[in-house]
């Protein structure tokens, strides 16, 4: 319920507790929450106060109104346009844009390093997990991608069939089976030389150059849920973005 002892606007305090309920998951990603008249009731307060509220927590993110439809919780699957992190052209006037199948390649439990504390924000004594996965159009290796997990949100993530990580994003996995919903990215772009390891997986002589993005991704109070090194050859396919 509202603390009306806090010197705070009532719109403000009610936004906050609707806000903490997502967070803590009270509501599912792409779930639909009660309507403003409900909310108004169960809180006691004007529509109004509700509509401003959730308005807020619409440009906040947290939220999205589907017209016709209500107001849902803003998941990953909500915004899988935005989210789809590879797009591959050949040319800027290429209207095929084409789709990428994923080869899991490994997943390992082990100490990070301290680039991997730094980005994950991470205790001492705590693991994390390395996915590797190929991704490919027709069978051709284009991206190499790393991603570094923490364990203490993904447990027994190894005990997961590899054929998850295989079939769908895997943001759509992560919020599928531990409810953490990605709410923004951040990606840094660099050229790199292929390595023994690169240069094998991606058909490549080694040496060779390759685009290198380094990604964050975020859920909720800006925590860090993901740090993620994608080599990629763009010899044939080229990486796109839309801003």
């Amino acid at each position: 319920m509202i603390n009306n002892e806090i010197p705070l606007p009532v719109y403000f305090k009610l936004q906050m507790e609707i806000k903490k309920q997502i967070e803590n998951a009270h509501w599912a990603p792409g779930e639909k929450i009660p309507t403003e008249r409900e909310l108004a009731d169960d809180y006691g307060l004007s529509v109004g106060t509700v509509k401003k509220a959730l308005v807020n927590l619409v440009n906040e993110g947290y939220l999205q109104r589907i017209q016709g439809s209500g107001t849902f919780v803003k998941g990953s699957s909500l915004r899988r346009e935005n989210l789809r992190y590879y797009h591959l052209l050949r040319h800027l006037k290429d209207e095929e844009d084409f789709r990428l199948t994923i080869k899991f390649i490994d997943l390992i439990k082990t100490e990070p390093d301290p680039e991997h504390i730094q980005y994950l924000n991470l205790r001492k004594n705590q693991k994390i997990y390395i996915m590797t996965r190929l991704f490919r159009i027709k069978n051709i290796p284009l991206i190499h991608c790393i991603s570094h997990l923490p364990c203490y949100l993904f447990p027994k993530l190894e005990r997961i069939p590899t054929s998850e990580f295989e079939k769908k994003p895997l943001y759509d996995s992560i919020e599928d089976l531990y409810g953490i919903t990605t709410v923004s990215n951040e990606e840094l772009f660099s050229s790199v030389l292929a390595d023994s390891e690169r240069a094998t997986l991606l058909n490549l002589k080694e040496g060779d150059p390759i685009l290198l993005i380094e990604m964050l991704s975020f859920t909720y109070k800006n925590k860090t849920y993901e740090y993620r090194k994608s080599y990629c050859t763009t010899e044939n396919y080229k990486v796109f973005m839309k801003i």
